[in-house]
């Protein structure tokens, strides 16, 4: 007579536990490699195109790019170009309307970003964005004049800076892509006009980009030898410059002296050891350790190719960056 064969509940139980941690593993793997882009040189090339390409948005391209490797890129704008307008301290007055939403507010930001929006356009025509040192130096120098102007103040902080900055990104995009109607929560009341872009006039109305890596060629050692050292060239200047413009605004470390109700603190305000560090983390020539050339098609559905976009990706660590150093990204932007 043949025996059951006993059940074993511990057997089961580990092998249960082996099955579900194993379709967790691949379920994390999957996930992890569809929402980060950073460590497939392909996938970095394509994104750092692809966000400017379809709104022409080479501000947030650079997060995919090496200047946000050492540093948050905004952290680098901050301290790299907007610490010599940053003027917030108590002693420094709004004027009377800022923080009321009246009328008079909204109307005085209004006027300030559409004056720099029309600013940032220029800019865009003169320089473009891989230019990004001659677009924010210009810039928030402009602005500084502007807020002045229209507020009657002389009050500056960093978010401040990045409403107007980033109004004017998200406005320049809409003027490409055009808007669709939207309404308010009663479903009768326009909030937003539907407007025709650029691209829609370039390319039809229903148009669409697909942006596409035809090919990506890993360089050999000794290529990559003789890319990270034209990169050191290019870089390096850059990345020492960050004193000399810190004296070109009169920036010094400074120690003060802030009282809170019985005690007294001692805050450090850092802006010229800010704006140094901000330049020389630029320099990442020491830890590249890998470079590959990745060729990008921008097309339409109908497969017309509007654009090729060659790119230069490198390794640091485990992770791929668009070196930004190295780059021409005009063909990119149609409407200019």
């Amino acid at each position: 007579m043949v025996k059951n064969k006993e059940f074993k509940p511990g057997l089961y139980s580990v092998m249960a536990g082996i099955v579900v941690a194993v379709v967790l593993v691949i379920i994390t793997i999957f996930a992890f490699t569809t929402r980060y882009t950073a460590f497939d040189p392909e996938k970095v090339a394509r994104a750092f195109t692809d966000t400017i390409v379809q709104t022409g948005d080479g501000y947030n391209a650079y997060k995919n790019a090496l200047v946000s490797k050492n540093q948050k890129f905004g952290d680098f704008i901050i301290d790299a170009y907007m610490k010599p307008y940053i003027n917030d301290g108590d002693d420094v007055a709004q004027a009377s309307f800022v923080g009321t939403g009246n009328d008079e507010e909204m109307n005085a930001m209004g006027e300030v970003y559409d004056t720099m929006y029309d600013y940032y356009v220029e800019l865009l025509n003169t320089y473009g964005l891989d230019d990004y040192d001659s677009i924010f130096t210009n810039y928030f120098a402009r602005l500084s004049e502007v807020r002045t102007a229209v507020y009657g103040d002389e009050y500056m902080d960093s978010d401040y800076m990045f409403g107007a900055f980033e109004s004017n990104v998200s406005r320049y995009g809409q003027s490409l892509t055009g808007t669709d109607e939207e309404y308010a929560d009663d479903g009768k009341t326009v909030v937003q006009e539907k407007t025709i872009g650029t691209y829609q006039e370039m390319f039809g109305e229903d148009y669409k980009f697909t942006t596409t890596v035809t090919a990506c060629t890993e360089l050999s050692t000794e290529e990559v030898e003789t890319y990270v050292a034209d990169y050191e060239s290019r870089i390096k200047p850059v990345a020492e410059s960050g004193e000399a413009r810190a004296d070109s605004f009169g920036l010094v470390d400074t120690t003060t002296e802030k009282k809170i109700l019985f005690f007294t603190k001692t805050e450090e305000v850092n802006n010229k050891s800010a704006m140094i560090s901000a330049f020389e983390n630029l320099d990442c020539s020491e830890d590249i350790t890998a470079v590959d050339k990745c060729t990008v098609e921008v097309a339409l559905d109908d497969s017309t190719v509007v654009a090729t976009q060659e790119v230069y990706v490198v390794q640091i660590g485990n992770s791929w960056y668009v070196d930004n150093t190295n780059i021409d990204t005009s063909a990119l932007y149609f409407a200019l």
